[in-house]
C-alpha cells in the first residue's frame, strides 16, 4: 500500500484496516491490552464506517494502533493466522512499518506436520 492509496481511504476504511492488522498480530496482548477498549468488540465493517467516520474518532484509534502495533513484544511476534494472513493485511502492516520506522513485520506461516 502506498501513501497515496492510504490517503484516498475514508477514515472509516482506514480504521477497518488498522483493526485487521491488530487482529492478525501473533500477540493477544496487542488486542486485549487496550485495543479492545477503543475498538468495539464484534464491530462490523458497516458499523466501523459510521463509528470512525469523523477525523477525531479515527485519530484516537490511530494513536492506540501506533502504540499497540509498535510495542516491541507485539511487533516481534509477527502476523499469524492458521488460514494464512491476507496480502491486504501484510501490505497495510508494511506501510505502517515504514511510517513508524520499524523493520518489516514477520508473517508467520503454519508449519505443516511431517506425516511420515
Amino acid at each position: 500500500m502506498t501513501k497515496q492509496e492510504w490517503n484516498k481511504l475514508s477514515y472509516g476504511e482506514k480504521a477497518w484496516k488498522l483493526n485487521l492488522v491488530i487482529a492478525y498480530m501473533n500477540d493477544e496482548e496487542a488486542y486485549y491490552s487496550g485495543w479492545l477498549y477503543i475498538w468495539p468488540d464484534g464491530e462490523s465493517y458497516a458499523e466501523c464506517l459510521l463509528d470512525f467516520a469523523e477525523k477525531s474518532s479515527y485519530q484516537d484509534l490511530e494513536k492506540s494502533f501506533k502504540y499497540h502495533y509498535s510495542r516491541k513484544s507485539s511487533h516481534k511476534a509477527g502476523l499469524f493466522s492458521s488460514k494464512g494472513v491476507p496480502q491486504e493485511v501484510v501490505e497495510v502492516a508494511h506501510f505502517w512499518d515504514k511510517k513508524l520506522g520499524l523493520e518489516p513485520i514477520t508473517v508467520l506461516e503454519l508449519k505443516k506436520a511431517n506425516t511420515l
